[in-house]
């Protein structure tokens, strides 16, 4: 009978134990969801359309340059790096919007060691003019990327019209 006696009291004392720990979890839990709805960052993650691109010159995969003067008309632009598993589930997204544009309405910037951005450049070669560059390369800097993939509209003046995250989200009305 006293080893019922002490089994019981072993069993109850384990579930509190449990009960306290998982208090704590969800008290931990409650903190950590305020600190990220108020950890919001402050600068918005895409260039803000209105923003007119500095002065800057980049080597096209095909020998053009591309500046300023590249922006002719409404253009979409497309920032990928060979490394974001997100770029490459927006590439098709992108070759199907700028293959709809026709030829010279779409640029695409390829973040990475050059040698390893040679698949985004095959697949979007034939719908895009693709500029392959280092992270700290000049349209990087131009655009004032800090996360992939990111997607611009861009008029004739070299200003921003629209930013989106994905090219589905660009307006359609601002290409034609």
């Amino acid at each position: 009978m006293s080893y019922l006696v002490v089994a019981v009291v072993l069993v109850g004392a384990l579930c509190a134990g449990n009960l306290l720990l998982t208090l704590a979890v969800i008290r931990r839990l409650r903190e950590h969801s305020a600190q990220l709805a108020t950890d919001r960052p402050t600068r918005p993650p895409l260039v803000t359309p209105g923003t007119a691109l500095p002065g800057f010159a980049s080597a096209a995969s095909d020998g053009t340059t591309v500046s300023r003067d590249f922006f002719t008309g409404p253009t979409l632009v497309g920032m990928f790096s060979t490394t974001c598993a997100a770029c490459h589930e927006r590439l098709p997204e992108f070759t199907t919007r700028a293959r709809s544009l026709g030829p010279g309405r779409a640029l695409a910037v390829v973040v990475d060691d050059q040698a390893d951005a040679g698949a985004f450049a095959a697949a979007l070669t034939p719908v895009a003019t693709v500029v392959a560059e280092p992270p700290d390369g000049p349209l990087g800097k131009a655009f004032q990327v800090s996360f992939f993939p990111a997607f611009y509209l861009v008029d004739g003046r070299a200003v921003i019209t629209a930013a989106a995250l994905t090219p589905d989200e660009l307006p359609l009305v601002a290409l034609t």
